[in-house]
């Protein structure tokens, strides 16, 4: 009797504990969602509204089927998937052979390599436009080698403001996603089949299609699905180096038509096609990352030394291999660095100086404020963004109901539509509010923070669902409730990660340009933008200054992210 007594009290404590969570982790994640309800779904619901409604408010579909019906447009959408899909496939070529070397040797510098591997996720794309120009340019650090080297009157490389520019920078930005991806979940298989297969006489390519492939092949579909609406969403590649309408894409022609043209009803319709697209291939990038079936374990085994496969002829080949792509990866940034201390002193002619940074800290100018806006914004983002994705980190790791993978869609659905269309829906959404915040730093802050919270919740989730549920069980057998286990215990065993959240929050504001070029006006210019100025004046040194500036605080942030020892999910 006493028995059956203690055991119905105990069932009614754990279904009262059940409800106590169930409410904690519903508070926890009201906030969140209203900020995301209010600055990304309005928004985006504006763009909607405005891309299927005449000037009545009346549904029209007359724009969006002559945008689907207008051979220039359709040219447009078929060159934006034409061109994500062959940058796609060149950084899978060129991501394939380091993955491999990172995976199956250890050598000296391969910490470094790794660490090279985080760059695409916190270097600005205008970073990566601004050294390409410098490095492969007409008038570039590599063209003016080669004329010296083979006395030519003429630069060989002629690849600036084509096709070829934009399929290179986006490889040179994106393949190490394919190396870091890749190399993970390859390291992780045991080399014993391919040692097999040897044994029966397969080798060179042969091997690696019939045997290493299909293994490798999850980590591969779901890294080309990652690059490909990275570069399905480039803007500042495109827009800089495509050179004119010619090679416009969606996220350029929304740009010129909301900004350029003030045309925000076919910009809005545009968007609502970009959007349908991007999302369609989000769909499918999640999709794979949930058939994908990653090893869970490191294989335990003794990798050899890099130094017995580069004495082999195939060996020499990967070494150059590496040492063109340590070119490719670090060549263009220091020459960023190397030429913003410069200064001209004719045609043609530079000497070192320090002009540009004088210019950068004189409280008179306008780079000064462009920097200070810059931090102001990141800071203010990062103070947003961390709170918002831990929370939402939090509820999503912790609630298990039916629903919760819509909910989890929901609150990632940000990381799958451009910017761009972000900033257009602030446009849009708030024009007419009895308050004004577009042009103001409140709209910079708000749309940097749906921009990189998903970023920030990556991170949390895997470092919340890493935690073993016996800590919390322990610490409501000790008479802790849920906010004294998630302030107390839980957040201080995910204080890494926190520091990677942050990190990776104020690298992506800092960096920002697109959203940024679309909701600034003059006295909120930030450095991506002042950047973007010097290019189209054709003040490399200036911008190239500006360049090294925003490269520190990326660096830094990069430093934060590798010492912390984070993870992007």
């Amino acid at each position: 009797m006493d028995r059956g007594v203690g055991t119905g009290s105990k069932q009614i404590t754990i279904r009262s504990e059940g409800k106590r969570t169930v409410l904690f982790n519903t508070l926890l994640l009201a906030g969140p969602i209203l900020f995301i309800i209010l600055f990304f779904y309005y928004p985006l619901g504006s763009i909607l509204f405005g891309g299927l409604t005449d000037s009545r408010g009346k549904v029209d579909f007359g724009t969006l089927l002559m945008l689907l019906k207008d051979p220039y447009y359709l040219r447009i959408i078929g060159f934006t998937v034409a061109q994500a899909f062959l940058s796609t496939l060149l950084s899978v070529i060129l991501g394939i052979p380091g993955a491999y070397m990172l995976s199956r040797y250890d050598f000296r510098g391969k910490g470094f390599i790794k660490a090279l591997t985080t760059l695409p996720f916190v270097l600005p794309s205008i970073i990566v436009v601004l050294g390409f120009v410098r490095f492969f340019g007409n008038n570039g650090v590599l063209n003016r080698f080669l004329m010296e080297l083979f006395g030519l009157a003429e630069p060989p490389l002629k690849i600036l403001y084509s096709f070829q520019a934009i399929l290179l920078a986006h490889a040179f930005y994106n393949f190490p996603v394919v190396v870091r991806i890749v190399s993970s979940y390859w390291e992780r298989i045991h080399p014993g089949t391919e040692e097999a297969a040897r044994s029966l006489g397969a080798h060179g390519f042969g091997l690696f299609r019939r045997v290493t492939l299909p293994q490798i092949l999850p980590a591969l579909l779901s890294s080309a699905a990652l690059v490909f609406i990275f570069c399905f969403l480039s803007f500042a590649v495109i827009l800089v180096l495509g050179g004119g309408p010619r090679y416009s894409t969606l996220e350029v022609e929304v740009y010129r038509l909301a900004k350029v043209s003030l045309d925000l009803k076919t910009g809005s319709a545009l968007a609502l096609i970009g959007t349908f697209l991007s999302l369609i291939f989000l769909y499918g990038y999640i999709r794979i990352q949930h058939k994908a079936s990653f090893p869970e374990e490191m294989s335990s085994f003794e990798k050899p030394r890099l130094t017995s496969f580069l004495r082999s002829p195939r060996g020499l080949l990967f070494l150059l291999y590496f040492v063109c792509m340590a070119v490719v990866i670090l060549a263009p940034m220091i020459t960023v660095v190397l030429y913003s201390f410069q200064e001209r002193t004719g045609w043609g002619q530079h000497a070192i100086s320090l002009k540009w940074y004088k210019e950068i800290l004189s409280p008179q100018g306008p780079y000064l404020r462009a920097v200070l806006n810059s931090l102001f914004i990141a800071l203010m983002t990062t103070l947003l963004a961390l709170p918002i994705g831990t929370l939402l980190a939090y509820g999503g790791s912790k609630s298990r109901f039916a629903g919760s993978r819509l909910l989890e869609a929901v609150v990632m659905l940000p990381i799958g539509v451009s910017s761009i269309i972000l900033g257009l829906g602030y446009l849009k959404a708030y024009q007419h509010f009895p308050w004004e915040i577009t042009g103001t730093f409140y709209a910079l802050v708000f749309a940097h923070t749906v921009i990189a919270y998903p970023f920030v919740i990556r991170v949390l989730s895997a470092a919340f669902r890493k935690m073993k549920p016996s800590l919390a069980e322990a610490g409501r057998s000790l008479g802790a409730g849920s906010w004294q286990l998630f302030w107390n215990l839980e957040l201080p065993l995910v204080r890494s990660s926190l520091i990677t959240g942050a990190a990776f929050a104020f690298g992506i504001s800092v960096g920002e340009i697109n959203a940024t070029l679309m909701l600034y006006n003059e006295d909120l210019v930030t450095i991506p933008v002042m950047i973007y100025r010097l290019i189209g004046s054709y003040n490399f040194i200036g911008a190239c200054a500006m360049g090294a500036v925003l490269m520190l605080f990326c660096f830094l942030a990069f430093l934060s992210i590798d010492k912390a020892g984070g993870e992007l999910g």
